[in-house]
């Protein structure tokens, strides 16, 4: 069979993004979109039910029922810990990327001077992931778009303690 050299670069190229393809959703993005499915508002009842029954559970009486948190939750604590922060849109929960928003929520805020503790032990990574979209659900959508731009910018860790010039601590003694 004789090859064409016009084609060649062209079949090679096409191969490689069928590969590509092929391997979309993979890697928790999903759709043809290549958005990851956390930029998107959860809709699913489950999910949400699941989330306020959590939220309820482990949150609310820190955060309060209307995810409205402390009222000086800028001051430190006498003990120099950070009261808990309102979870509704209008402080800075939408200044994590959701990698962290997990994080925060599995492992608590101790090592970073908060009060959170961690829930490693009693909340799963999908619980806390129900958690954020029943908290999103309630932020307006001008809060929740700038999130996703946020997010986008800090889409892991690495890329975060990069932009920050800073490493992002988990454990206290870690």
């Amino acid at each position: 069979m004789r090859r064409h050299p016009s084609l060649t670069p062209w079949i090679g190229s096409a191969a490689l993004i069928l590969a590509s393809a092929s391997l979309t959703g993979c890697d928790g993005f999903g759709g043809a979109s290549g958005t990851p499915d956390h930029l998107e508002r959860t809709t699913d009842p489950e999910v949400l039910q699941r989330g306020e029954r959590l939220y309820q559970q482990h949150c609310i009486a820190c955060h309060g029922a209307q995810r409205e948190g402390a009222e000086d939750w800028r001051q430190r604590n006498p003990d120099g810990t950070l009261p808990p922060p309102p979870l509704d849109g209008s402080a800075h929960t939408w200044h994590h990327p959701y990698w962290q928003l997990k994080d925060m929520i599995r492992f608590g805020a101790e090592a970073r001077g908060g009060a959170m503790p961690s829930f490693e032990d009693t909340l799963s990574e999908a619980d806390a992931e129900a958690i954020i979209a029943w908290l999103q659900s309630h932020w307006p959508d001008e809060i929740f778009e700038a999130w996703t731009r946020y997010d986008r910018n800090h889409p892991t860790q690495a890329d975060w303690e990069e932009a920050m010039g800073e490493p992002w601590v988990t454990h206290p003694d870690g």
